[in-house]
């Protein structure tokens, strides 16, 4: 079931906006302040200061923890947005005349781009560098490094949440494999050639292979993917009427599994059929790749919880580590 904290919006840039907010509204401010440091490059982003003896109307306050700024997004989910002469570089401009009436304002630009479109800079020199350009790339990069700390489970769920929608948005790259966490999927995939899951789970469209991480590592079987249904009710009525419509495979998983007791009667699931284990659309790895991943303090953590992109290419390079893709 897609995380509602996630998904108050429909449209790209409104529900990439305000997802961001979400999850930096419920985390510590030093962390926002660190990821955004951290993202454009910036070093010190002020936020709070921290001053000793304040002297002011005849009277010296022993200290004084304050708190004055003003911090805007403005997101972008088209590469290549800014090239463009026009409403963009219009907007960016109006949003620098509003920085100029608070000295402590910033505005923060994030983009799916590579590099830092070139209007980006050259309005930031115009309001004195206080428009910050990062990608979602660099702001993924900068959250997995602090995620090695340790925060709490909830800081720790709600940023790979995060990343995990620029990654079904599509907008770190050009992956053409999803792995998925997959401790009672992978059995079934050598069962059935599907991957069963949530109903209207989200994927990213242009994905070609599903892979499969199970035992602390991805395993060596990524199969081709044939077909997706987001949502298909499991039941003895549905496989009767799948058959009669043909759909002989997507008829065999749901029976399967119905046989198997592994779905629940009457309950709808997403469903996608594979290329099967002995198949030669089935890219075999050499080896399996380890998960390698661990936290500051030494524990092994997780390499997908829930899905994770990344491509055949990388995959097939020999990686022995997940660290390696």
């Amino acid at each position: 079931m897609p995380n509602p904290l996630l998904s108050p919006y429909r449209g790209g840039e409104n529900r990439v906006t305000s997802s961001i907010m979400a999850v930096f509204e419920r985390i510590d401010l030093e962390l926002v302040r660190e990821i955004l440091a951290a993202a454009t490059e910036a070093g010190e982003l002020r936020a709070v200061t921290f001053e000793n003896q304040v002297s002011g109307s005849g009277a010296v306050a022993d200290a004084r923890i304050a708190g004055h700024f003003e911090w805007l997004f403005e997101t972008k989910t088209v590469r290549g947005a800014y090239t463009r002469v026009g409403h963009s570089a219009d907007q960016l401009r109006a949003y620098g005349a509003q920085l100029t009436k608070n000295v402590d304002a910033l505005l923060f630009v994030i983009t799916p781009d590579s590099e830092q479109p070139e209007v980006v800079g050259k309005i930031s020199e115009e309001v004195g560098g206080r428009i910050l350009w990062t990608s979602f790339g660099r702001l993924r990069d900068a959250i997995e490094v602090i995620s090695d700390r340790l925060f709490s489970e909830q800081t720790r769920f709600l940023l790979a949440e995060l990343i995990g929608l620029f990654e079904v948005d599509g907008l770190l790259g050009t992956d053409d494999t999803v792995i998925v966490a997959a401790r009672w999927a992978w059995p079934e995939y050598l069962e059935s050639a599907a991957y069963v899951c949530q109903p209207d789970r989200s994927f990213r469209p242009d994905v070609s292979h599903l892979g499969f991480y199970a035992e602390g590592q991805i395993q060596m079987l990524i199969p081709k993917i044939r077909a997706r249904y987001p949502s298909i009710v499991f039941s003895e009525a549905q496989v009767k009427t799948l058959r009669a419509a043909g759909e002989e495979t997507l008829a065999d998983v749901v029976d399967r599994a119905l046989s198997r007791g592994t779905r629940s009667d009457g309950e709808s699931y997403g469903v996608f059929v594979l290329s099967g284990r002995d198949d030669p659309d089935t890219v075999r790895l050499e080896i399996p790749i380890e998960n390698d991943t661990r936290t500051e303090s030494g524990r092994s953590w997780a390499w997908t919880l829930s899905q994770r992109y990344t491509s055949l290419d990388r995959l097939r390079s020999g990686a022995r580590w997940t660290s390696e893709l």
